[in-house]
């Protein structure tokens, strides 16, 4: 190895040289690193508390799904956020609050399903009721209609749904294909005259 008239080699001199001036590509390397900080791409200004997403985090917590519900319903133009309130824990939505008609109810369960929601609590109700079918209808009258309209509907299979009703209120049981199942049996159950609807549906992949 060569050594300078000093006697200090010239990988030494090298080595203090690096120390001095930084290799090369690091400091770009340490620039690029420190640019930008992650922001989420769900990010929501106006509901900071709902804005707890972990770029490395794939699992869907009860605090990211109610944050993706409340987004899904914000956006929806048959809903009105304002007066659902979300709450989810292990999994289960449960929606509560006033809706203009069966229609939005609907609607409102069904985002809460597609957001993932691996059951839906429907304590949702409607503000104005102008007709009361399950009035004119004993409990049995009307687990029969409601039993039909799963039976005719193209889009459930009633084959495992049973139908229970008690003062108007109807409670779905059973397994289904998917979600939209849910959503499709819950909407003929009032298209049928329920007062309100409790799904105690689950997504059986058997059947599919």
């Amino acid at each position: 190895m060569k050594r300078l008239h000093s006697g200090i080699s010239t990988a030494t001199l090298l080595g203090v040289f690096i120390m001095m001036v930084g290799a090369p590509g690091l400091a770009q390397s340490q620039d690029y690193y420190g640019a930008k900080p992650y922001v989420s791409p769900y990010y929501d200004p106006l509901f900071p508390e709902d804005n707890d997403y972990e770029p490395e985090d794939e699992v869907l917590t009860d605090s990211k799904l109610r944050a993706l519900i409340i987004t899904d319903l914000g956006i929806s133009p048959f809903v009105n956020r304002d007066d659902i309130y979300v709450s989810v824990k292990n999994g289960i939505a449960t929606l509560s609050g006033d809706v203009d008609d069966r229609s939005e109810m609907i609607d409102a369960v069904e985002i809460a399903y597609d957001a993932g929601a691996w059951r839906v609590q429907n304590k949702l109700h409607r503000r104005e009721v102008s007709d009361r079918p399950w009035a004119e209808l004993s409990d049995r009258e009307l687990a029969r209609e409601i039993e039909r309209e799963l039976s005719l509907s193209p889009f459930v299979n009633s084959a495992y749904i049973t139908v229970h009703v008690r003062e108007g209120v109807a409670t779905l049981y059973g397994g289904v294909e998917n979600t939209g199942e849910i959503a499709d049996a819950v909407e003929n159950a009032y298209e049928a005259g329920a007062k309100r609807v409790k799904s105690r549906l689950w997504v059986d992949h058997e059947l599919s």
